[in-house]
């Protein structure tokens, strides 16, 4: 009896400190929220490649499942040291730092009055200059108090991933550092309340909005992964004949930003996605914006996946997808938007465009170089999507494998996109 006791308790001991042993390595172990993006993976891979917040010490892991929390966590945007920054559940950036919820009368300035403000700037307004400039200022310091509330700037070194369900709402995260991963997280796009009416903006005018999701601003090696983008419910209104416009982009890159990888998110019913170059006159962003998209879903959006200008774009293994009746909110315009001095090379990518002929995915604004390689649409494939273009004077070399057409549409859907990390 003594023996068997005795066994028991060796047996014990030897499983005892096998668990212990298998605690301490696991916790050493790289784990989620610490990997960074492979390389050879995108443009967001060169030199030292995209490492985010992977360095961070034990102190500098936060859980946050509040906006307060969130900012804290940040801290100072000047603050390089590596930071992993844990994201739970869903947090609303349209709240103060007690949770209450902030609507349009909260940000509003005294003084301001939307329907002066429509009768001062519609066509052949009679209103006088000095009360169209008043309701102007007064539009614009409401704008102002909203960013105030949802703009967050992300400091170099940092990753910001999604555990439980994570959702950002309304936020609009500002990357004008270097090294940054977002990975895992839902975004839902910012509400502008304040949209500023533009009549030169196209034809007709159009209503313009204030905030993206995502706005790299001169940002380099930025890797966002595996994370989703919409629009939330609203209800559609126009003025001037024009959409009431309360959403800007999805994730635009602007101010010479650079070295960026994109992969398996999905972008969903929204308008304008993707822009990759601000302006025209931007001269500066010449020899910048090199940007991967590659295994992201794009569904039911509507322009801007994405429109470039000046960049250097790979786009590989994306699926392309609208179903939206030619009536509707997001009725499909163009794909690929080649814009000045742009050199998008798109390669076995998949488009399913309900309504629609091969000559709609892409869109030229002023832009004269692109090269397509090994693209469908609508299950045929295409080799040239315009004749107007010529090809880039470039062949990418940054990616790691790009897989065969047949197989996109089934890998982009069964990967792309936030899923759930079992804590």
């Amino acid at each position: 009896m003594k023996k068997i006791i005795l066994s028991i308790g060796i047996l014990m001991v030897l499983i005892v400190g096998v668990m212990i042993n298998f605690s301490k390595s696991s916790a050493e172990s790289p784990t989620f929220m610490r990997e960074v993006l492979p390389k050879q993976d995108g443009f967001a891979a060169v030199g030292n490649g995209t490492t985010g917040g992977a360095n961070a010490t034990e102190q500098n892991v936060f859980k946050v499942t509040n906006k307060k929390e969130f900012v804290t966590a940040l801290k100072n945007r000047k603050n390089t040291t590596p930071k992993i920054v844990l994201v739970y559940g869903t947090i609303d950036f349209d709240t103060d730092d007690n949770g209450k919820p902030l609507t349009m009368k909260d940000y509003m300035v005294d003084g301001y009055d939307f329907q002066q403000y429509l009768e001062t700037h519609k066509p052949n307004s009679t209103a006088l200059k000095s009360v169209k400039d008043e309701q102007e200022a007064k539009r614009k310091a409401s704008q102002k108090n909203q960013s105030k509330s949802i703009t967050v700037h992300v400091p170099a070194n940092t990753s910001i991933i999604g555990m439980d369900n994570a959702k950002l709402k309304g936020v609009n995260l500002v990357l004008d550092a270097d090294n940054i991963i977002i990975r895992n997280i839902q975004f839902e796009s910012p509400y502008d309340y304040f949209p500023a009416w533009d009549p030169s903006d196209g034809p007709e005018g159009n209503w313009n909005s204030q905030y993206d999701s995502i706005s790299i601003k001169g940002g380099t090696h930025i890797w966002i992964d595996h994370s989703s983008f919409q629009d939330g419910p609203e209800t559609v209104e126009k003025y001037f004949g024009r959409k009431y416009e309360h959403r800007d982009g999805l994730v635009d890159i602007t101010n010479e930003a650079d070295y960026i990888t994109i992969s398996y998110s999905t972008f969903e019913n929204h308008n304008k996605a993707m822009l990759i170059g601000s302006s025209d006159s931007k001269v500066a962003d010449e020899g910048k914006l090199h940007v991967t998209l590659h295994h992201n879903y794009f569904h039911n959006v509507v322009q801007r996946t994405p429109r470039v200008r000046f960049g250097q774009v790979h786009v590989y293994n994306n699926y392309f997808a609208s179903d939206a009746a030619s009536n509707s909110e997001y009725a499909y315009a163009y794909s690929l938007g080649v814009g000045k001095d742009s050199q998008i090379y798109a390669e076995n990518n998949v488009a399913d465009i309900v309504g629609k002929d091969y000559t709609s995915f892409v869109k030229v604004f002023k832009g004269k170089q692109l090269t397509t390689v090994n693209n469908v649409f609508n299950g045929q494939k295409v080799d040239t999507f315009n004749n107007t273009v010529t090809p880039v004077d470039w062949k990418p070399e940054l990616f790691t494998t790009i897989d065969p057409v047949n197989d996109v549409k089934e890998n982009v859907l069964n990967h792309a996109g936030a899923h759930k990390i079992n804590t």
